[in-house]
């Protein structure tokens, strides 16, 4: 006997393929469950010994890059079981209940009540027959807690790994015609499922299967490119690079349309967990570089893209700056305006006030001042070395970039009052490093409060509203130690160029 689906509310369930009823009850796991993928042992995120970090996609790229990593796990995959005459009535019931309220909520209470693996695969079995209808349950998790999301993200990760839902299934869950276009209409909760299983085969297959349709729309859908990227999140660093490597032409497209604009602009977090994926790429690539690069004229006043960003710079500046290199060691014109809008987004315009800011300062006032210590180090070398010269360009645009930043806060952006105080920030953050740098008509650094400064910097811009470039001494901190004539020379050439190229245009 076939039970339907009874719908307690007026809306049907959309998709309901037509080949494959519903309701049978199986007798027995079918064929496919009896082989387990090939590397997709893959669980999730757990949180690394000394953190406090959860295992759930809600929280993925919440916390510094490093703070999580993926574990794999030996765990056999369980194949579905049978289920009897009520569980296959409720299991129907709960489906098309979450269906038709579009809220996951009972789907989500059906697998709390029924534990047993082998009956949440045959549940996860049945739910995917459905195809849109499943995506769009699990889409609609907002309202369930960071538990009940992780238990879908396991039943789903089991239901994957035993052949329960297959690769062929999981795409075709996907809904297309037009949904996930529309501002608040995301994938993001279906993506934040996936992205909690940790299963890097299951996170590629739903990643290849959104970006796709974004493709096949002309490569401009920022919602759904959004789920892309928060999918990604929860890939593990290997199979993200080789990801990364093979979809160039994809993630771009997804980067380009990502907190392009409306809402989720300055909310969504999910370029955030992008860049706190590949920054878990160690040693960094030219791909995971890259997905930081292009970033940078997306952060927008997104405060977890601009946290993750800085995370990323802060554990692979190096890298970062390499890659935005030319032939004579300065940054290239293109390098140079994307440091000047990553100062301007991330040091002096709001919110300047994320998780790991204090960290991410004092990694830039630290990089130019080992900059600068190397470069004491050729003090008395004529002529000095080209590694020399090639390090004193790179400071100097380091140097202009930065200062060509805090002008693109106060000229384009018109934010005056911030730019003061992450000048001020930045500054007080040297004060260990260069203890005796002095402050004209201050005193020393080292001597100053806050409000000090404050007053410093603001009567600096009021006497050289024109020049704001000058007014803040980053040439007198750094420059002006540099004790090789030729090296100064170098570095003033490369720090005028930075500053001039500052960007233009910022992406609001």
């Amino acid at each position: 006997m076939t039970t339907t689906i009874q719908r307690n509310a007026p809306r049907p369930i959309e998709t309901k393929p037509a080949e494959r009823p519903a309701a049978q009850t199986p007798t027995q796991p079918p064929a496919r469950n009896e082989a387990v993928r090939s590397g997709t042992g893959t669980d999730g995120f757990q949180p690394t010994a000394g953190t406090t970090g959860t295992q759930t996609a809600n929280r993925l790229g919440a916390t510094p890059a490093g703070a999580e990593e993926v574990r794999t796990t030996s765990a056999t995959p369980v194949a579905p079981a049978a289920l009897s005459p009520t569980e296959l009535r409720s299991a129907q019931q709960a489906i098309a209940n979450s269906s038709d309220g579009r809220d996951a909520t009972a789907v989500s209470e059906w697998l709390r009540n029924n534990p047993d693996p082998a009956k949440q695969a045959a549940f996860m079995d049945m739910m995917f027959q459905y195809g849109p209808v499943a995506g769009g349950i699990l889409d609609s998790v907002q309202r369930l807690p960071e538990a009940d999301r992780t238990r879908l993200s396991q039943a789903l990760d089991n239901a994957y790994r035993s052949g329960a839902v297959s690769p062929q299934e999981l795409s075709a869950a996907v809904a297309t015609s037009g949904r996930g276009a529309l501002p608040g209409a995301t994938h993001e909760g279906l993506a934040g499922i996936i992205a909690g299983t940790g299963n890097p085969d299951l996170i590629e297959t739903y990643a290849k299967a959104e970006m796709d349709i974004v493709r096949a729309s002309g490569g401009d859908d920022q919602q759904r490119s959004a789920a892309v990227a928060t999918a990604l999140g929860g890939m593990p660093p290997d199979r993200l690079q080789s990801f990364l490597a093979a979809n160039r032409e994809g993630m771009a497209d997804v980067i380009k349309n990502i907190n392009a604009s409306g809402p989720d602009a300055s909310s969504s977090p999910a370029l955030g967990r992008l860049l706190d994926a590949a920054g878990r790429i160690n040693p960094p690539t030219a791909e995971s570089v890259q997905v930081f690069t292009d970033s940078i004229d997306k952060l927008g006043e997104n405060c977890e893209s601009r946290a993750a960003a800085a995370r990323f710079f802060t554990q692979h500046g190096d890298a970062v700056l390499s890659s935005l290199q030319d032939s004579s060691g300065s940054l290239g014109l293109d390098g140079q305006k994307k440091m000047s809008e990553f100062f301007a987004r991330t040091l002096f315009s709001p919110p300047q006030d994320f998780e790991g800011s204090d960290a991410f300062r004092t990694n830039v006032m630290q990089r130019l001042e080992t900059m600068n210590a190397g470069l004491a180090q050729h003090a008395n070398e004529n002529p000095p070395s080209q590694d020399a010269k090639r390090s004193a360009r790179l400071m100097g645009s380091l140097v202009g970039s930065l200062e060509g930043g805090f002008q693109v806060s106060l000229d384009e952006m018109g934010k005056r009052n911030e730019a003061v105080k992450g000048m001020v920030d930045l500054l007080f953050s040297a004060k260990g490093l260069l203890p005796n740098l002095p402050i004209p008509g201050a005193g020393k650094l080292k001597d100053l409060t806050i409000d000090q400064l404050q007053r410093w910097v603001t009567s600096s811009l009021q006497e050289r509203a024109q020049q704001p470039s000058q007014a803040i001494p980053f040439h007198r901190t750094f420059g002006e130690q540099i004790a090789n004539p030729d090296l100064r020379t170098d570095y003033d050439a490369a720090r005028g160029d930075a500053f001039l190229n500052r960007q233009r245009g910022l992406s609001r």
